[in-house]
């Protein structure tokens, strides 16, 4: 199971916000993004695997960029869904 949820946030964040991906689009890989932290194994990968919050800062920041309320909004939850630390321990 965990190696699934590190393959999945892997491939999720090999894609950093580039303008080709629609608002649509990105909003979705941000609420995957989410769903997949939310989880005991998806946090520790947030902790554990290489570069993975470099990559993930990187994608919020394109995406804040974009000036669209639903990206912004999916990424401003996925980042609060990592602050809550307590839930997943």
């Amino acid at each position: 199971k965990e190696k699934l949820i590190n393959n999945a946030i892997t491939a999720l964040l090999s894609q950093e916000g580039d303008v080709a991906a629609s608002n649509a689009e990105l909003e979705s890989q941000f609420q995957a993004v989410r769903r997949l932290v939310a989880s005991k194994a998806g946090f520790l990968a947030f902790t554990q695997l290489p570069k993975f919050r470099e990559r993930l800062g990187v994608k919020v920041v394109k995406a804040l960029k974009r000036n669209n309320d639903g990206v912004t909004h999916a990424s401003i939850d996925m980042l609060c869904a990592l602050m809550c630390v307590s839930i997943k321990l």
